[in-house]
This record gives structure tokens, C-alpha cells and sequence, in this order.
């Protein structure tokens, strides 16, 4: 059970870590005009 947990401690850290890239990404790819990069990420 601790594992399960500490592995779910781990990936959460990494979504955060790219929940934090997403902006700067959106801003990228916005400056570049490529906007298929926000489609598949916006639900």
C-alpha cells in the first residue's frame, strides 16, 4: 500500500512539473502559430 502510494506521490510530481511547462508551451506554440499543440491537451 505505501508503494502504491508513494508511486502516486511520484507521477503526481511530474504532472505538476508539466502542468507548470503548459503555459510556456502554449505561449511557444502560440508565437509560432502551430495551434494543433493546444488541441490534443485541452479536453
Amino acid at each position: 500500500m505505501r508503494v502504491q502510494l508513494h508511486c502516486i506521490a511520484k507521477i503526481h510530481l511530474v504532472y505538476l512539473k508539466e502542468v507548470d511547462l503548459l503555459p510556456s508551451l502554449i505561449v511557444q506554440s502560440s508565437s509560432r502559430r502551430v495551434p494543433f499543440l493546444l488541441g490534443p491537451q485541452r479536453k
